[in-house]
């Protein structure tokens, strides 16, 4: 395929959502590793459609249209960042990150190759075959062709792992794989990890030369306005029903197990930074309305009677309340387990030991800091959503459950459920992590 002049080139997209922020600065990092910036993608996205031209006398118009006709059945698109990838393009080498697509990924991908080839000319045969699609985040392009191996060489990694995607509490699925060793680059610095990263696609970027030309909101099922920040009035909206659709804001009481124990850990109520940080799926300069969601999920999950056992880090931040101001917003009966950030909180413990449905749990913040008895299950918090190869949901082989509140879709889970994955696990134990979705 020849290349298209920029005033005639679109190409259709998806912008990263949550994960932004930290796959920009992860890139920020392997561009000055290996002094490739002038090669760098500046705005980190999943490529639907395109590169490509539309045909003689086809208004952009009837593109928007089309567009907006094969999204119409799809709601937001799920995806794993899963490490790292190459490909040899047409203008040298391309080094990126490795997607995981969702099926309605996929399908959004096909039905949109689908309406807009007709109207399209130059096209990619990623677009004529979408079968044979490669789906990535680039990181740089054309980069000289062997040197762009060496670079996927030092960041890759050599072993592999299995791991699994937890679809739900009741069943597990789709195996994939994690890099595990942690390379070196130029004069011993160190590469980052290979990510893993969850994101969910909830905006198609139609992009116009190098600017964007229009926005379809998968959640809303509309146009929205591209003259607007992260922290935009359409891009809060745009999130709430996104944290609604996904279960990550609870709407209504959920019904449980009468007199259950629940876990969480760190919700670090009025961290600001702790957005961005850990890709929380909030707008960068509102705390107030995460904290109002992370505490409505509790008091929706818990319920009077319930004992609830906080893993630390509760709150952080010179904006953050008193413990007692928050511990009076909260249901259940509320022990709380020391953290890092923790002040103030004489009646906390570091550690406490319990049998619930015949299993044995150690309940801590830091699982490197716990003194558990042989074939306890450590359920810890302190590492969020940023190392899922050690610390994914559960750790079958080390018998660890990370509750961070990242991890658990910023809501209390029982110990009732987590028994159960244990015991299910015992008739596929090759399974040997799960994240939670």
């Amino acid at each position: 395929m020849a290349e298209i002049p920029s005033e005639n080139s679109y190409l259709i997209e998806i912008r990263l959502t949550r994960t932004k922020w930290r796959i920009k600065r992860t890139t920020e990092t392997i561009v000055r590793l290996f002094s490739i910036e002038n090669y760098a993608e500046k705005h980190p996205h999943v490529t639907l459609f395109g590169p490509f031209s539309l045909k003689d006398d086809v208004p952009v118009e009837k593109l928007l249209n089309a567009i907006e006709i094969a999204a119409a059945p799809f709601s937001s698109v799920p995806f794993l960042i899963d490490g790292y990838d190459m490909n040899q393009g047409l203008n040298g080498a391309v080094i990126a990150y490795r997607i995981v697509p969702d099926d309605s990924l996929i399908s959004l991908s096909g039905a949109i190759s689908s309406s807009v080839r007709p109207l399209a000319q130059a096209v990619n045969v990623w677009d004529m075959d979408p079968d044979r699609k490669w789906y990535h985040v680039t990181i740089a392009n054309r980069l000289d062709r062997r040197e762009g191996s060496i670079f996927f060489q030092w960041l890759k990694g050599q072993e592999a792992v299995s791991v699994q995607k937890k679809g739900a509490v009741s069943h597990i699925t789709d195996k994939i794989q994690l890099p595990l060793n942690h390379p070196t680059g130029h004069d011993g610095e160190k590469c980052p990890h290979p990510p893993l990263l969850d994101d969910d696609g909830i905006r198609i970027s139609v992009i116009h030369g190098d600017q964007i030309l229009s926005e379809y909101d998968l959640i809303r099922h509309c146009w929205v306005s591209t003259n607007e920040s992260d922290s935009g009035s359409e891009w809060r909206r745009s999130l709430k029903q996104f944290r609604i659709h996904n279960g990550i804001e609870l709407t209504a009481r959920q019904n449980g197990v009468k007199n259950d124990i629940y876990v969480i850990s760190d919700l670090h109520l009025s961290h600001a930074n702790i957005i961005k940080y850990c890709s929380r799926p909030f707008p960068h300069d509102s705390i107030e309305e995460m904290d109002d969601v992370l505490i409505r999920n509790w008091n929706y999950t818990v319920h009077d009677g319930d004992l609830i056992y906080h893993l630390g880090d509760l709150c952080y931040g010179p904006h953050a309340k008193s413990l007692s101001d928050y511990a009076r917003r909260l249901n259940g009966s509320i022990t709380l387990i020391h953290g890092n950030h923790d002040t103030g909180m004489e009646s906390s413990c570091q550690v406490k030991s319990l049998v619930w449905q015949g299993i044995p749990f150690t309940l801590v913040h830091d699982p490197d800091s716990a003194q558990a008895e042989a074939g306890d299950w450590i359920v810890h918090g302190h590492h969020h959503n940023n190392n899922l190869m050690e610390y994914p949901f559960i750790n079958f082989e080390k018998q660890r459950i990370n509750v961070s509140a990242e991890i658990v879709k910023y809501r209390p889970v029982s110990l009732t459920a987590i028994s159960q994955i244990i015991r299910d696990h015992r008739m596929k134990p090759d399974i040997k992590r799960l994240l939670l979705r």
